[in-house]
């Protein structure tokens, strides 16, 4: 009765126009024909996928058009009488035009013929469109981003254009942390960058990025969803692809990993693993300034800030095909990740006391003392996955899946801190502490899609989630007296959090003249209890959210595209954030979580268009994100020298802006890429009973040039800037980043070697500002990234003849 309440009560605040979107969309017309067919490269047999389909009436204008899914598949339909020539284009193919006369329904497989060709053995027939826009995403292929090849998929991600990295490793998109990240359409419950990290770039094929989602993806990640697809062997026997890196050893950095495939008539299986070691030395330059009472403190600091970082990943899945009609895939990983924080700092204290006292005081006599800071923190992770699907086709071309996912992850890691007097190199502070994390989550969701006619679609599907995630939190601090460890009543705890979702959608595709739409209604139902020894608890939340979504494609002639899409997202708060104990990770902050954090709501508008002429691709999305109870994190004074951070849901956000990508093959040889992105973003609150109102203009941008210096020999440069964002208490600086690289591509593409220059101009600097009306804080953290790699890679195919692709993803890499 709860959750029916809610239904009712939420379907009658729905907006309007969505009910008239409803109505319009359900509207057949009866004098209407339908042509549906596949479209394949002549020369591979292969699909082609996102290939523009246009019907064009007798006055040669378009009347209706769509593009192809990834088996090359396109339904279209057009009023009867009114249309005479199909058109099929494609990104480096010649255009073909097919007169269907008097025949209606399946038409005949249309092959398109590749303009551009190369020499000797290897033939590329065309390339694929670096960046493709659908209904409800962008595509972007990664074989644009050469200098990425090397890194992980944290690396490819940062050059999309509405993605930023900070030093700090943090990923934004759109000026926003919150975004789900799917490993081959197949969701993880590690956090995004944990998730990309731990994926070597080499066996990436494509990144989607759904920022206007169906209803049929999980809600969660108010901007959206990044899907990485990875890549699948496709020849009948075995094959084996195999990668090493270089970099040097002050500090380390080298990596390899492979992958091993075996395809046959009915089931494949491959096996992989990774290792990545990827050290990066830095410097850290700060102050604190803080009013408490009557005393001014002046706190500068300066010191190593180093990370030592490495992963390693193993892998293996199977898909077995019993029949035309039935597939079963089964995938399994584990993996670990470890990151070493080192800060060594010097510190100065100065100390001034009086009734007229101004924050940025420039005045001060001696310091009052002068130690040195050694902190280490370390972040451990070992994660372990296995999931199986299992899918049935039917013969009205239906479809059912059927999806279970079982996760077991434990985090966590030391600390150790210790200051150490420089005047006298006696300790006077020294404290650690210890934390283990497990986490356990399952998923089970039911998919199925049906065929209406008319070009229409139906998907249904039903879904359960549960994460069960536990803490144990030592502190302890060194007696120096007696030289004793003895824990610390308010740093330590034991906490215990148990979510389940459960999650309904319905989806309609369809085409109505020359639109396609979808649209679509999730309701989502959250269930989220956390108890910890020290608090009074248990905290309770329960809530139903509706999330409608609307989206609408229309193709024009000349491989132009419109897209509109309305969707709604939900941001749930992470148990870091909500753990309700002091937590001293930082020499300089201690932070406290709130357990009583609801989630962020976010309401999401796209308008997108595409063109594409024979050697130049342009997209530009206009968007509009409100984010509701938005979660802020608040620093104030702990003490003289040390801020106190907690979270509290205080506000709004709203990001507003315009995103842009321009692709040109200037000569054969010659192409040039270049993306960006410039919003408003405005925050305001009450955090803690205080006003707080920032906004910024921001301008981010990427870019990067390839050059064929040969048949087998390409280089490129990439570029990416940056610009300086508001927080709620401050500024983060902008900062620019270039790399350049070659790559040579042996005869018979049987392997590569590279060569690569990171951080070309030696620029990795931002700067971080966070202040209050008693409290100034600002930190130049640098890294001394500037590094020259080598790689080798290898490409082993003993399979003799080409297989048909299949058509389900083999999960090769789900985290």
């Amino acid at each position: 009765m709860y959750i029916w309440y809610h239904i009712n009560k939420y379907m009658r605040k729905l907006p309007f126009t969505l009910l008239i979107s409803f109505v319009i969309l359900h509207n057949v017309y009866s004098q209407s024909v339908q042509y549906q067919g596949f479209v394949f490269d002549s020369e591979t047999k292969k699909p082609i996928e996102f290939a523009s389909v246009s019907v064009l009436g007798k006055d040669s204008s378009i009347v209706a058009g769509t593009v192809t899914d990834e088996n090359g598949k396109f339904q279209v339909k057009s009023e009867r009488g009114n249309s005479s020539i199909l058109r099929f284009q494609f990104m480096g193919y010649e255009s073909l035009d097919f007169k269907p006369g008097e025949k209606t329904g399946n038409l005949p497989a249309i092959y398109l013929t590749a303009s551009v060709s190369t020499l000797e053995e290897i033939t590329v027939n065309g390339e694929r469109k670096t960046q493709t826009i659908q209904i409800d995403k962008q595509v972007f292929d990664t074989k644009q981003f050469q200098n990425a090849a090397n890194g992980t998929g944290l690396d490819l991600i940062s050059r999309l254009p509405s993605v930023t990295v900070n030093v700090e490793g943090e990923i934004l998109l759109r000026g926003s942390a919150s975004f789900l990240v799917l490993i081959d359409g197949k969701p993880t419950q590690r956090t995004a960058s944990e998730a990309l990290a731990q994926l070597p770039a080499n066996v990436i094929e494509k990144i989607e990025l759904i920022t206007s989602p169906s209803a049929k993806y999980d809600a969660d990640g108010k901007a959206g969803i990044v899907n990485i697809i990875t890549k699948k062997d496709q020849n009948i026997g075995w094959s084996l692809v195999a990668n090493g890196m270089m970099g040097g050893q002050e500090p380390l950095r080298y990596g390899s990993d492979f992958s091993a495939n075996y395809t046959g008539s009915k089931a494949s299986f491959f096996v992989g693993a990774d290792y990545r070691r990827f050290d990066i030395e830095g410097f850290r330059i700060g102050e604190i300034r803080t009013i408490l009472k009557d005393s001014l403190t002046f706190l500068p600091s300066e010191g190593i800030r180093n990370y030592k970082d490495y992963q390693f990943g193993i892998r293996s899945g199977l898909t077995y095909t019993p029949t035309k009609r039935e597939v079963l895939n089964v995938n399994w990983y584990m993996g670990e990740k470890q990151t070493d924080r080192t800060a060594n700092l010097h510190y100065e204290e100065f100390v001034k006391t009086g009734g007229n006292i101004n924050l940025f005081d420039p005045s001060f006599g001696s310091p009052f003392r002068r130690f040195f800071n050694q902190n280490l923190f370390v972040r451990k992770g070992n994660f372990q996955t296995v999931n199986a699907d299992y899918t049935r086709s039917f013969a009205n071309k239906g479809k059912i899946t059927m999806l279970g996912v079982f996760e077991y992850s434990v985090l966590g890691g030391p600390l150790n801190n210790v200051d150490e007097n420089e005047d006298n190199n006696q300790i006077s502070l020294h404290e650690r502490s210890e934390e283990r994390s497990p986490l356990t989550a399952i998923r089970w969701q039911m998919d199925y899609q049906k065929p209406l006619g008319d070009n229409k679609k139906l998907e249904l599907g039903y879904q359960f989630r549960s994460v069960h995630h536990s803490g144990n939190f030592i502190f302890e601090n060194l007696n120096l007296k007696s030289k004793s460890w003895e824990l610390n009543p308010e740093f330590n705890d034991k906490m215990d959090l148990r979510q389940q979702i459960f999650a309904w959608y319905a989806n309609l595709n369809g085409a109505l003249s020359k639109w396609n739409y979808n649209v679509g209604l999730r309701a989502e139902y959250m269930d989220r209890l956390l108890t910890h020894r020290l608090g009074k608890g248990p905290f309770v939340y329960e809530k139903l959210n509706l999330f409608p979504s609307i989206q609408f494609l229309r193709s024009f002639e000349n491989a132009q595209s419109l897209r509109i899409a309305y969707n709604r997202r939900i941001d749930r708060p992470t148990t870091k954030l909500m753990s309700p104990f002091k937590n001293h990770r930082h020499a300089e902050t201690i932070e406290l979580g709130d357990p009583n954090l609801k989630p962020e709501l976010a309401e999401v508008f796209e308008v997108a268009f595409s063109k594409t002429w024979s050697k130049v691709e342009i997209s530009a999305i206009a968007y509009f994100n409100y984010t509701k109870d938005k979660v802020f994190r608040v620093n104030d004074i702990y003490s003289r020298t040390i801020l106190w951070r907690t979270y509290t849901n205080a506000g709004t956000a709203i990001s507003s802006g315009l995103e842009t990508s321009l692709n040109i093959k200037l000569t054969s040889w010659w192409k040039l890429y270049a993306s960006g992105n410039i919003f408003q973003f405005y925050v305001r609150g009450n955090p803690n009973g205080i006003e707080t109102i920032q906004q910024s203009l921001n301008f981010n941008a990427n870019g990067n040039t390839s050059l064929d210096l040969s048949k087998n020999l390409r280089f490129q440069w990439d570029a990416t800037y940056i610009g300086r964002s508001v927080t709620p208490q401050g500024a983060d600086s902008d900062y620019f980043l270039s790399n350049m690289g070659l790559k040579y591509n042996l005869k018979g593409n049987k392997g590569n070697v590279g060569l690569q220059v990171q951080n070309v101009f030696n620029t990795n600097i931002q700067t971080i500002v966070t202040q209050a009306s008693n409290f100034y804080s600002t930190t130049d953290y640098i890294k001394y990234d500037r590094i020259i790699m080598l790689s080798v890679g290898l490409r082993l195919n003993d399979g003799g003849r080409k297989n048909k692709i299949l058509k389900t993803e083999y999960g090769e890499k789900d985290f």
